[in-house]
């Protein structure tokens, strides 16, 4: 689909014509870029409500130049270019997993009014033994009930791109785009065959890895089973590690002494600095020779006669509130644990500053 395709019989536009409608485009500009903050903040708040994650979005509005170029380009034909466009604002939502694009994909269908005739999703244009771009783009503008409402009403007439694509998929364009290559017939016959390899090699690692998210949902609910049945004899991985942590008596004891020592506990389930500090502790329990959740248990348990004292001197040598997490904590009680072990050198290379490394070096093996 093309944004003319309403005017594909006009001639191309004469050098008059087309310094005019530039001229236009700019005076016009400033109220596209305040339509295009205000709709990818819209979208975010909808994705947002629908609990959708999402890798990326970002946002664009077309510059002057590059209008321009495009109303120039022979293969377009516009008779009122700077109203036939549609990616004059132009939104792009990269998202994990194939089954997030189709739940985006409904969502926009359903909050905005969709352009079908130029809209496209290039995984239904492709017959089963065809690989290459997928991606879904729509041509959308507000919806009747939105353009009424004042804060909209100055921008009802205008629109937007909304490029909505997995993390491979968007790989797969920027690679074959800086390839110089947008079309299937673009490509050298004797680079096809390779092309269309790799594309679907993408396309089974996109249904890999929605596979992989699915068992490591079944593979939590396991561990959560044989940790509540009192079975720790299990390996520490960052799956059992995280639910050992939210469950076990030795670790919200721990917890209770360093709220007492002056610690601020805080976990931020699900988070990207929690998987960190998990993996940190991974890496500490192998580095002590740890190997399993019932090993960790037996560490902890016996740390508890001396761990309150112990946090507390951390406040000796540093009065600053520290505001740490449950793993975290596990790891200074591992610092004393092997503390003919640890150096400093271990320390920055697992990324603590020098400072932070040699203070709690010093708590940990007075």
């Amino acid at each position: 689909m093309t944004d003319a395709k309403r005017s594909s019989k006009i001639n191309p536009l004469d050098n008059s014509q087309i310094s005019d409608y530039v001229q236009q485009y700019a005076s016009r500009r400033p109220l596209q870029e305040q339509f295009t903050g205000k709709f990818v903040t819209l979208l975010k708040a909808l994705i947002q409500v629908k609990d959708i994650e999402v890798h990326l979005i970002e946002s664009r509005t077309k510059d002057i130049v590059s209008f321009q170029e495009k109303i120039c380009r022979a293969s377009k034909r516009y008779l009122d270019p700077v109203n036939e466009v549609t990616d004059l604002s132009g939104v792009r939502i990269i998202v994990y997993y194939e089954e997030d694009l189709n739940a985006i994909a409904e969502l926009i269908a359903k909050e905005f009014d969709i352009d079908w005739d130029n809209s496209v999703d290039n995984r239904k244009l492709m017959k089963p033994e065809e690989f290459g771009y997928q991606s879904i783009h729509y041509i959308a503008g507000l919806s009747e009930s939105r353009r009424t409402l004042l804060e909209w009403r100055h921008l009802s007439s205008l629109r937007a791109e909304i490029q909505v694509r997995t993390v491979l998929q968007h790989a797969w364009a920027a690679i074959s785009h800086k390839l110089q290559y947008k079309r299937e017939e673009d490509v050298p016959q004797i680079l096809r065959r390779k092309l269309f390899r790799l594309s679907a090699l993408l396309e089974l690692a996109d249904e890999e890895f929605m596979g992989l998210r699915d068992k490591t949902v079944l593979l939590t609910q396991k561990i959560e089973e044989q940790i509540a049945e009192g079975n720790t004899n299990i390996e520490i991985n960052i799956l059992t590690l995280q639910e050992f942590l939210n469950t076990s008596s030795e670790a919200m004891q721990l917890v209770t002494h360093a709220q007492e020592s002056g610690f601020t506990v805080e976990n931020f389930p699900g988070t990207e600095e929690e998987k960190k500090y998990l993996s940190e502790l991974v890496a500490f329990c192998n580095f002590g020779g740890l190997k399993t959740i019932s090993d960790l248990k037996t560490a902890l348990s016996g740390s508890l006669k001396w761990s309150k004292e112990y946090l507390s001197k951390h406040f000796q040598v540093d009065n600053v509130k520290w505001s740490v997490s449950t793993s975290f904590l596990c790891e200074l009680i591992l610092m004393k644990v092997f503390k003919d072990k640890v150096d400093l050198q271990f320390l920055l290379n697992a990324g603590w500053s020098k400072k932070m490394g040699e203070q709690v070096l010093s708590v940990a093996k007075d």
